[in-house]
């Protein structure tokens, strides 16, 4: 069983990583508008639900949200780790 998240949502995406078997993340929409690819995933991990948004533009990700049901928003801008999150995601496409 994987850990779960905690409340406060320090160190969740750490936590994600870690259990990646635990994380699960389907292809809800795909928009293509130039050389911008824009994904969005509906994801669920132990007790917590939400999406993930990911742009990329030329196979570099320059665009990564994670917003999951415990009210918290993860990006690239407050976190290092969603970078390897996004990644590992587009990999599993």
């Amino acid at each position: 069983m994987a850990k779960k998240l905690s409340g406060s949502g320090a160190n969740a995406i750490r936590t994600i990583l870690k259990n990646k078997d635990a994380f699960h993340a389907d292809l809800r929409d795909e928009q293509k508008d130039g050389d911008r690819t824009t994904y969005v995933f509906d994801v669920e991990y132990e007790n917590s639900v939400g999406t993930f948004t990911v742009a990329t533009e030329n196979d570099q990700i320059v665009v990564a949200v994670l917003n999951l049901s415990m009210g918290r928003l993860y990006s690239l801008v407050n976190d290092g780790n969603v970078r390897k999150l996004a990644e590992y995601v587009l990999e599993q496409l």
